[in-house]
């Protein structure tokens, strides 16, 4: 499927810009692929069908040279009406779970990076702000960036916005990372 998800991305022009930002590298979505072990099961099944998130690439800054690490992530996101708490508008609660994703992606992706970082992670704060209605269907930019790191903590800000770059939600989070060296001195410098 991540295939004709980046097709599907690369027909909308907005999108196209972000997928050719050479500052960018495209990766699969960690957490849309199907596990036996039932982990990611809401959004690797239930929030994969047509009706709610039915296209999903994310994309990671090009770490600065001689680094191992990245500081954001860029996730675009097709909502569709399934996901609607009241007529044409995305759930609250759905934005914060969209929210909570893609701003633990960064320790997955910074994992990916730098095989030295072990170990999983989990939210352990997330404040959502609603500035603006998420209207369905329609395409969607997430972004997170790394604000600072102290040991094993990850305090991130994220935000969804629209193809005119309005956000629309915001948040901050706090993601702890469970095993291993987190934040060697190269991560506090992001």
């Amino acid at each position: 499927m991540a295939e004709s998800e980046q097709a599907y991305f690369e027909s909308i022009p907005w999108c196209a810009r972000i997928l050719n930002d050479y500052d960018f590298i495209t990766v699969p979505t960690p957490s849309r692929t199907f596990k036996a072990s039932t982990e990611d099961a809401l959004f690797a099944e239930t929030l994969k069908t047509h009706d709610t998130i039915r296209a999903c690439l994310t994309l990671y800054k090009r770490p600065p040279t001689g680094k191992i690490y990245t500081g954001e992530i860029r996730t675009l996101l097709h909502l569709g009406p399934g996901l609607n708490g009241i007529p044409n508008i995305c759930h609250g609660g759905i934005q914060a779970t969209v929210l909570d994703e893609v701003m633990g992606f960064l320790m997955i992706v910074n994992k990916t990076l730098d095989t030295s970082v072990s170990g999983g992670g989990a939210t352990a704060n997330l404040n959502v702000s609603y500035l603006k209605p998420v209207t369905t269907p329609q395409t969607v930019l997430v972004i997170a960036k790394i604000r600072e790191v102290k040991g094993r903590k990850y305090y991130v800000d994220g935000w969804i916005e629209n193809a005119d770059g309005m956000k629309l939600t915001k948040a901050e989070g706090l993601f702890l990372n469970f095993g291993g060296v987190l934040a060697k001195v190269a991560y506090a410098k992001i």
